[in-house]
């Protein structure tokens, strides 16, 4: 049971990581040149690993369930609840929104030829079905999120084989020194799993000691497959790399391993989709104290409106999201780990773990962070 709990943990994390930001990550890269692009995508990731293993050790030291805005508000005051709230509802409203866009584009490409439609029609279907299973809770989501990430191991490893023998390495060498920051943003999108960290704490809850763990394998397994997918991709595809990856692919490899991208795409997504979309439902009940329907409804209906109006530009969506709202909520994870750690009266429990950070890192961490909000305001 012990090793079936980690696994769902582990699961959870990946499931919540791996969705729409992948697709936009080889685009991106592919402008400011695969190396540094891998570079950069290492580089943050080793952020966001700290920042997880952070945020893990605040949930452990609080006794009660919260959210993002409620330990903010909890350790900064209502100034922090206030940043937090901006933050939370900046990137999960956003993820929904990018979620509702792609999976547009991947079941018009699967479906669009033998029953006809659009994206836009497809988009409403993926939103009708996914905002269903929201209003369920995460012990269900849980059992989906654990099935789906095996099915995303092995769709990837068959476009890995896919796709290896038409790797061409000029494509690999591409480098364009003023493109270098555009993949910033959508790295740090791709990379969001913070909002799955407090239901680490409930599904380990017999052996809270492994969340450590799991945190560092739920974070380094996505990087992995990044990896391989951003290699796989843009190796292939080169200056054809599309927007959402796949259709340039399937132009290079072929129509018969486009079904398998598309289908991948199609579940990653769901999985992401649930899992950020239960836990903004969560934040409204626990922290607000909304009733269960109404958050629901709070949840499903602002990204529709939103798609409704016409932002539709999946890489513009992610960008701006990953860029502005992931750096904005990293900074405020460090400040209230800085609070606690100056005061560790403030915390209501003894953690599983602690996580040591010298001040210097933790500096240059939000630096970071900073340069990357402001590039993104400016571009």
């Amino acid at each position: 049971m012990g090793n079936k709990n980690f696994f769902y943990a582990v699961s959870t994390l990946i499931g919540t990581s791996i969705g729409a930001g992948i697709f936009g990550l080889p685009y991106v890269i592919a402008h400011a040149g695969f190396l540094p692009g891998v570079f950069m995508l290492i580089f943050l990731d080793a952020i966001i690993l700290l920042i997880n293993l952070i945020y893990g050790e605040i949930t452990l030291r609080t006794e009660k369930k919260h959210r993002l805005v409620g330990y903010a508000e909890k350790y900064l005051g209502k100034n922090g609840k206030v940043a937090a709230l901006f933050c939370s509802l900046f990137i999960l409203y956003g993820s929904i929104l990018a979620y509702i866009i792609i999976s547009g584009q991947f079941l018009n490409s699967l479906f669009s030829g033998y029953f006809g439609g659009n994206e836009f029609i497809y988009s409403l279907i993926s939103f009708a079905f996914v905002s269903a299973g929201i209003y369920f809770d995460l012990r269900v989501v849980k059992r989906i999120e654990s099935l789906m990430t095996v099915f995303l191991l092995i769709v990837m490893g068959m476009i890995f084989f896919k796709g290896l023998p038409f790797i061409k390495v000029d494509n690999l060498l591409f480098f364009n020194q003023s493109q270098l920051f555009l993949p910033f943003g959508a790295i740090l999108f791709s990379l969001g799993a913070m909002s799955a960290i407090p239901e680490l704490e409930h599904i380990l809850k017999s052996d809270q000691k492994k969340i450590k763990s799991a945190v560092v394998f739920g974070n380094l397994i996505p990087l992995i497959l990044y990896i391989v997918f951003v290699l796989v991709i843009i190796g292939t595809s080169g200056a054809a790399t599309s927007e959402e990856a796949l259709s340039g692919f399937s132009l290079a490899i072929g129509d018969g391993v486009a079904t398998i991208g598309f289908g991948f795409g199609i579940l990653a997504i769901i999985t992401s989709f649930l899992i950020i979309g239960v836990n903004l439902k969560e934040m409204f009940m626990y922290d607000y104290g909304i009733g269960k329907k109404l958050s629901w409804f709070l949840t499903c209906s602002i990204p529709l409106i939103i798609f409704a109006l016409g932002i539709r530009d999946f890489i513009e969506v992610i960008n701006f999201v990953g860029g502005i709202a992931g750096g904005l909520s990293g900074i405020l994870v460090i400040l209230i780990y800085l609070k606690i750690h100056n005061n560790p009266k403030l915390g209501d429990l003894k953690p599983a773990y602690q996580i040591k950070i010298p001040k210097i890192v933790l500096s240059l961490m939000i630096f970071v962070f900073v340069l990357g909000i402001v590039y993104q305001l400016v571009y």
